[in-house]
């Protein structure tokens, strides 16, 4: 189903019931009529809703793919792979041989699991975050919130990293 489809039957659905509202509450819409139009509304509802769930599913799994491709690089100590990953503000924070060096002795990661990912739109830009929880080689554990956003050419990139806990 397209994005326009989705939005058409977003906003039908929304005009719909402002109508339906309005005519119930001036009494120039019979009951039956309402009861027409309200049953379109729900079904430009349903469409709207299944539409947006398929699509926030799939970026939720493109995001999660792309926070797995930047730990698999780094439980691998490929850093240029997983530098790459990187949005451009995070690069220009940090150039490639700063980079491994955060992955160096204690800090290195030798696995990782995903518990899940979420993503939300805000003032227009995609933004995911994925939850996962890593294991250091001095044997420690972490979680980890991986932040992610959607770049303008389309792929989601590495913005932030925060350790929640260790144990």
């Amino acid at each position: 189903m397209s994005v326009r489809v989705a939005r058409v039957s977003g906003v039908l659905a929304f005009g719909l019931t402002v109508v339906v509202c309005l005519g119930c509450g001036t009494k120039r819409l019979s009951l039956w009529s309402a009861l027409a139009v309200g049953a379109v509304a729900a079904g430009c509802a349903m469409v709207w809703l299944v539409a947006t769930s398929k699509r926030g599913l799939a970026e939720g799994r493109r995001a999660q793919a792309a926070a797995a491709a930047y730990l698999d690089a780094v439980v691998a100590k490929e850093f240029a792979v997983a530098y790459g990953l990187l949005t451009a503000e995070r690069r220009e924070q940090t150039g490639p041989a700063e980079f491994a060096e955060l992955y160096a002795g204690n800090q290195a990661i030798n696995g990782y699991t995903i518990d899940g990912t979420t993503v939300v739109r805000t003032e227009g830009q995609l933004h995911a975050e994925t939850r996962a929880q890593i294991r250091f080689g001095t044997g420690r554990a972490a979680r980890l919130l991986v932040g992610l956003l959607h770049g303008s050419e389309g792929r989601w990139r590495v913005a932030e990293l925060r350790t929640v806990e260790h144990w």
